[in-house]
């Protein structure tokens, strides 16, 4: 198995209240634990070992497989789901760590499987799988042609966030999304070279190439409609003291709606998005936003009052 492992610790500091993420650029022996374990629990799912699956999953476990079905534990073992990246060949590997969160990715061909792993008083879980067998959407994509505001996550959410890390992850989230120039950049972590992968498109280029194409096709047609990232209608989160996890449902703008599983953690007293994976929901229609001179939709015309006051 080629592995290409990208180690990152978290270690909590007491300067100021912030975490510091410090990089490590050689492999020390526990960075084997996880990946080892890792393969232990995948070839387990393969042959149907219940036994051991209970061993390394986390009572929250969910299983987000490549058709966008969201498989809780005890569903996954019913439906006996097996896993899409084996446990064996040429499989390639990367980790990422953030302190008591671990991220793994198995990818063979255009299969990739995000395993994220937790630290538990009884030792390493995994706390969720997301599933992407990349692909051509079989329709096409549709750009609004007029303003969506950001109504949801910026303003408006459903979800009461419970702690101060998940407070600060949110915060971080939001003002990346807010459409404020260089905010998307300064929350998308690419310390370890994290690229986002998705059904449709696969692994993300480098932020850099992202952020230039975006302030050309802004040059281009200034005057181009503003359309928000698009919301949520459903998460959860994990806080784990060094770093944040999510998994949500999120409809798109004249796309299918889609499964997102997330990673945030601080870097240099930022919150940033660490990790995201998005899995296409197949059964999901092809929706998109309705114009608020339609809807008359009270949040979004206040937003856009906002906004234009402000400017």
């Amino acid at each position: 198995m080629k592995r290409y492992l990208v180690s990152a610790l978290v270690l909590s500091m007491v300067c100021a209240g912030l975490l510091v993420l410090v990089l490590s650029n050689s492999v020390a022996a526990a960075d084997d634990e996880i990946v080892t374990a890792d393969r232990t629990l995948t070839a387990a799912f393969e042959k149907g070992d219940k036994a051991t699956i209970q061993k390394w999953v986390d009572p929250e476990f969910t299983w987000i497989d490549t058709n966008g079905i969201m498989w809780p534990l005890r569903e996954t073992l019913e439906a006996g789901i097996k896993p899409l990246v084996p446990s064996t060949g040429d499989i390639k590997v990367v980790e990422h760590k953030y302190g008591n969160v671990v991220w793994v990715q198995v990818n063979l061909d255009k299969n990739y499987s995000a395993h994220t792993w937790v630290k538990r008083g009884n030792g390493w879980k995994l706390l969720n799988t997301s599933e992407i067998a990349v692909h051509a959407p079989d329709y096409k994509v549709v750009r609004p042609t007029y303003d969506v505001p950001c109504i949801n996550p910026c303003a408006y959410v459903p979800y009461q966030p419970l702690t101060a890390n998940e407070k600060a992850a949110l915060a971080g989230w939001q003002e990346q999304e807010s459409g404020r120039p260089g905010m998307w950049a300064k929350h998308l972590a690419d310390n370890l070279d994290q690229r986002a992968v998705a059904s449709a498109g696969g692994p993300r280029g480098p932020k850099a190439d992202i952020v230039a194409a975006q302030e050309r096709a802004n040059a281009q047609d200034p005057k181009r409609p503003v359309v928000a990232a698009v919301p949520f209608l459903w998460s959860r989160w994990w806080d784990e003291g060094t770093a944040v996890v999510m998994i949500s449902v999120q409809p798109t703008y004249g796309q299918r709606a889609y499964w997102a599983s997330r990673v945030f953690a601080p870097l240099n007293g930022t919150w940033m998005m660490m990790e995201s994976y998005h899995v296409t929901i197949d059964s999901a229609p092809v929706m998109t936003a309705v114009p608020l001179d339609q809807s008359k939709d009270p949040k979004g015309l206040k937003m856009l009052t906002d906004r234009n006051g402000a400017n």
